[in-house]
């Protein structure tokens, strides 16, 4: 293609939850420039909504200041998942963009369900869980046509949020498969196509008809874009990518045979690569889920909300000892008192009906031990997002042994959850890599290959270092581990007993 080899830019939104990041990219897809910005939740006619029209905004002050210094060819989008954006004929909002924390009320689940079939039976099909609030967006959907009638009938078509990024900045619709497939009950994993709900929801007519892939092109910026920015106006925008897929991205790249990624943030994703689609319903209470690469090929993964238990704990510690945990490293000594003790946790979930203790009453046992000193504090909540991560991965390895373990994200440089985590894998090789914003990384990816008219498939992997360095274990005997995470499962059913009694 004429121009593809030139030394161009490429720029990447990478719009998460809470954090909205825009960074630059050389052709060989090196982090030049990166700004960030926090845009939360906002509360709209009673609905709990995603504040979308803030993070336009902000997009293209950070296009313009980059306009000025970078040759930016290429944009491409990744966003949080289970989220869609419904507009109207003008191609204005419909209704503002509503949060996945939005709630569905119980009648409303209920009809849904009802019409639909059973959570165990849309699970088996779709390998969505059935989650709480919006997070499923068919049943976000389905609320919608039964509370806002009104709204819901102006809507001419639904796009998912990394594609409405595409539509805001070039006016052209798409749709791809990475976003079909977040627990959304849209996708038939069995038929590889839509679903009976999708059908019935009247969703596959108001979603592109078209699958295209995330790099594919999906047209130039708008005038509009080009005078805001300063862009000119042959700058390409792909189609966009589902977030956990983006990270996951950089190592499908290279041919390393099984391995499982945990990709650590707001949420813990466990991603199984390659995984055949098998599924039982006792998997159903256990946050194990089925999302679909970019090749379109199954990824059967677990969750959790490993950064929301993190963060909440964090500030009750730091609150108690007026100092940052998160400064606190592996100390095996305090690590082993823990061990020994056996009386000390963390126990999940502050998100009920998720991740591997769904029905667990959080909060901490053994608080006094836990407050004697902010080193203690810290390793407790840490080995227990450890041990919580430690299920979750058992729930997608099926009893397969040594398969390696990569940590990515904001843990990946955590000292304790890490040695704690390769503690309990003794027979695999846990490692962290140095791909600093895979996410963010794998939309690049996506963004040269648009530029050159190729697939990830085609480049060469040399381009993507990962830096993979094995996690030392610490020298504590592993009975101690394991007596530890048997009684930790104790303390969770003994929650789950309290709260279902």
């Amino acid at each position: 293609m004429r121009g593809s080899r030139r030394n161009y830019h490429i720029a990447v939104i990478d719009a998460g939850k809470t954090n909205k990041k825009v960074s630059v990219y050389s052709r060989g897809l090196k982090l030049i420039h990166k700004e960030s910005t926090q845009i939360g939740e906002l509360k709209i006619g009673g609905m709990l909504c995603d504040d979308i029209p803030a993070m336009n905004e902000w997009v293209l002050l950070a296009l313009k200041r980059f306009a000025s210094g970078y040759e930016v060819k290429v944009i491409s989008a990744t966003t949080f998942g289970a989220t869609v954006v419904h507009l109207d004929r003008n191609g204005d909002f419909a209704l503002p963009v509503i949060s996945y924390m939005n709630p569905v009320d119980a009648v409303t689940e209920n009809r849904f369900y009802g019409r639909f079939g059973s959570k165990a039976d849309l699970y088996m099909k779709t390998g969505t869980p059935s989650f709480g609030c919006s997070l499923n967006v068919a049943k976000q959907l389905f609320w919608l046509k039964e509370k806002r009638k009104k709204e819901y009938g102006s809507i001419e078509s639904t796009l998912f949020l990394p594609q409405y990024v595409g539509f805001f900045l070039t006016g052209k619709k798409s749709v791809e498969l990475t976003s079909i497939g977040c627990h959304t009950y849209l996708y038939d994993f069995r038929k590889k196509g839509w679903s009976t709900v999708a059908a019935g929801m009247g969703a596959v007519g108001k979603i592109p008809a078209e699958i295209s892939k995330p790099w594919d092109t999906l047209g130039t910026i708008s005038p509009q874009v080009c005078r805001r920015t300063g862009l000119e106006g042959d700058c390409r925008v792909t189609v966009g990518i589902h977030d956990s897929n983006a990270s996951l991205l950089p190592y499908l790249m290279w041919d390393r045979g099984e391995f499982i990624l945990a990709s650590t943030g707001t949420w813990g994703v466990f991603m199984y690569p390659g995984a055949k689609y098998e599924l039982n319903r006792e998997s159903l209470r256990r946050d194990v889920l089925y999302y679909i690469d970019p090749f379109g090929r199954p990824v059967k993964a677990s969750r959790f909300a490993c950064g929301v238990e993190h963060d909440h704990y964090s500030k009750l510690i730091s609150k108690r000892f007026g100092r940052d945990p998160r400064k606190v490293a592996l100390n095996t000594r305090v690590l082993r008192e823990i061990l020994e003790s056996n009386d000390c946790f963390v126990v999940p979930a502050l998100m009920p009906n998720t991740g591997q203790f769904p029905d667990s009453k959080p909060g901490i046992i053994g608080s006094r031990k836990f407050f004697k000193n902010i080193e203690t504090a810290y390793h407790v909540l840490c080995l227990s997002l450890a041990v919580q991560s430690y299920f979750a991965i058992n729930e997608i390895l099926g009893g397969k042994k040594k398969i390696p373990i990569f940590i990515e994200g904001g843990f990946a440089n955590n000292s304790i959850y890490a040695g704690c985590l390769s503690a309990l894998f003794a027979g695999n090789r846990v490692m962290s890599t140095e791909l600093k914003e895979a996410t963010s990384l794998g939309a690049a990816i996506c963004a040269r290959c648009a530029q050159e008219s190729t697939s990830p498939g085609k480049l060469d992997p040399g381009l993507v270092s990962l830096n993979e360095k094995t996690i030392r274990r610490p020298g504590i005997d592993g009975k101690l581990f394991r007596k530890y995470v048997e009684s930790f499962v104790l303390q969770c059913r003994s929650g789950e007993r309290s709260r279902n009694g």
